[in-house]
This record gives C-alpha cells, structure tokens and sequence, in this order.
C-alpha cells in the first residue's frame, strides 16, 4: 500500500468516527460512548510521524469538519470534567475515587509534575505564585500545583464551572486556600503579581488564543513565565493550537513535543525583562 493510501484511509477512518459521534441522540458518559472516544482518540495519536500526520490534515475531507471537531471535543471534555467532577464531590472517599477510578489521573500527575519541574529549572528566582487559567470543573493541575507547595489562583470564564471546581478541591483538600476568579481572561487585571501563569489547551479558539497572549504580555511582570499547554501533528484537530511565532512577543524558552498518552504538548515563554 501506498503513503497515499494509508493517508486517504486513515483521513476516512476519521471522519467515520468523527460522524458516529456526531450522529448521537445526546452525548452521554458511558461506557459505549466512551469505547469511541477512545476509538477516535487512537485515531488521531502522535506516535503517528508529523510527514504523515501533515498529509493526513492536508485531505479536503478533514479539514472540512477541523472546526466541529475542535467544538465537539470541547462540549465532550467539558461534560467529562463535570461528571467526574459530581462523583469526586458526592463521594465518601474522593481521594481513592480519583486514584483508582478516574482514568487520567496519572497523565494529570506526570504532565503536572513535567512542567513544574521546567519551570522551577527556567526561573531566576524561586516561583511563589501561580495562576491557572480555564481551571475548569475539574482543576486536577490546580491541585497538584498546589501539593507542590505553590500559592494557586483559578479562573474560569464558566461561572458554574468554577464553583464545581472549588467543590471539587474541597472535596480533595478541605483546607486549602486556592483562590477563584469569575472571569473572562482578557477582562483580568493585577496579573504581575503572579510568577507563572498556565493557560489551558481549551480556552478560547486560535483567534481568542492571539488577543489573550497578547493581554497577558501587556499584564504580566517582566520575567514571569507563561506556560501554554497547545498540540502538535494530529491533535491539533481536537485543540486550537499554539505555535512559537503565536507566543510573540513573549520569549520562547522550552518546547515540550509529547507522544502517547499524553494529550497536549507545552510551550514554555517568559517576558523579558
């Protein structure tokens, strides 16, 4: 078989999944729904080489549905956030609920603990306080930033979200003193107080994604780092992504490609002083 081939066959393998879920009468967590998600999660994994994966994104029939596939993976880890969000809050034991139930918990742990130890490398001085933008209804980076002994603030722009969040690490740590803001990134002030702010690989689309860099570079302190979780080869159709020249005027300072079953890849930034 061809490189053509398999590129046209693995673009058809795509767009079927991608319309099997499409075709759903409402999208519900269960355990059918969830055998295709993985399905087309496999589909799109980034062992797949980037000459390939660009050929793949280059067919006329995907990059046709990028866009709804970007909006339906959204609405789909939105409500995945929040189910399991609900059944870590409503739980006698959350903590053993999130270790040993919930499946991506120990990619949560590694991909954390892989940018703290970057930004602890990169930084001049000792990193205090941190911000995690789009924490979302189920701030597992939060949490363990916060294990990690750093001074954590939540935003999210989803109001009922943010509370469920807050929920979700009491629930978690009952006397923890994370902060939570209700707002639209772009519209937050008093940013040069924080060392390092994340930015979550599902807030706002490309277009959204360049005016909120930009905001922040104009709020940020000069030497705080930016850390952009973004998407590489084939996951960029489930994430608006990030490039380096979509960093500027910030200063690139690591990029982190990642494969298997790690879902976003990070771009590491600093103002300059």
């Amino acid at each position: 078989m061809t490189i053509a081939n398999h590129v046209g066959i693995h673009a058809s393998q795509i767009v079927d999944v991608y319309e099997q879920i499409h075709s759903m009468e409402a999208l519900t967590i269960n355990a059918q729904t969830m055998a295709v998600f993985d399905r087309f999660l496999g589909l799109l994994s980034n062992e797949h080489g980037s000459e390939f994966a660009e050929q793949v994104l280059a067919e006329a029939k995907i990059k046709a549905i990028k866009p709804q596939i970007q909006h339906l993976f959204s609405l789909a880890s939105s409500m995945y956030e929040r189910h399991w969000a609900e059944r870590l809050v409503n739980s006698d034991a959350p903590e053993q609920v999130l270790r040993e139930e919930y499946p991506y918990f120990k990619h949560y742990q590694r991909a954390t603990g892989l940018e703290i130890n970057a930004i602890n490398s990169l930084a001049v001085e000792p990193v205090k306080r941190v911000l995690m933008v789009g924490s979302g209804a189920l701030p597992l980076t939060s949490m363990a930033l916060y294990n990690a002994g750093l001074q954590v603030d939540n935003l999210d722009i989803q109001q009922d979200d943010l509370l469920l969040g807050k929920q979700v690490c009491g629930a978690l740590s009952a006397d923890n003193q994370m902060g939570f803001i209700h707002n639209d990134i772009c519209e937050q002030a008093d940013l040069a107080q924080y060392d390092v702010i994340w930015l979550a690989a599902l807030v706002g689309d490309a277009q959204l994604k360049d005016k909120i860099i930009a905001h922040l570079y104009e709020q940020m302190r000069p030497g705080a780092q930016l850390v952009v979780r973004t998407a590489f080869n084939l996951r960029t159709l489930l994430y608006p992504s990030v490039d380096e020249a979509g960093l500027a005027p910030f200063q690139l300072k690591l990029k982190i490609q990642t494969y298997a079953d790690n879902f976003h890849s990070i771009l590491i930034a600093h103002k300059p002083v």
